[in-house]
């Protein structure tokens, strides 16, 4: 089994990231969410910032500080 590198680690997080925000939109959380939402929105900026400089480790890390507050969203939602 090959072990992914530290870009695609970051690119892949990176994507499915984008799909959870579009997702978390059709569902009213950026609405209903507000400031907290664009929190995550605005770690999703960052890792595709930190990315596009091959800064692959702050963009990882940047992805996953949006996942976090994905998963606050979830729990206040009830659906965690």
């Amino acid at each position: 089994m090959a072990l992914m590198d530290e870009r695609e680690r970051a690119h892949k997080d990176i994507e499915k990231l984008k799909e959870i925000l579009v997702e978390f939109q059709k569902l009213g959380f950026a609405e209903k969410h507000g400031a907290v939402y664009e929190w995550a929105e605005n770690y999703y900026k960052d890792a595709k910032h930190y990315f596009e400089k091959t800064d692959y480790f702050t963009a990882f890390g940047a992805a996953n500080y949006a996942y976090g507050i994905i998963d606050g969203l979830l729990i206040a939602e009830g659906k965690k």
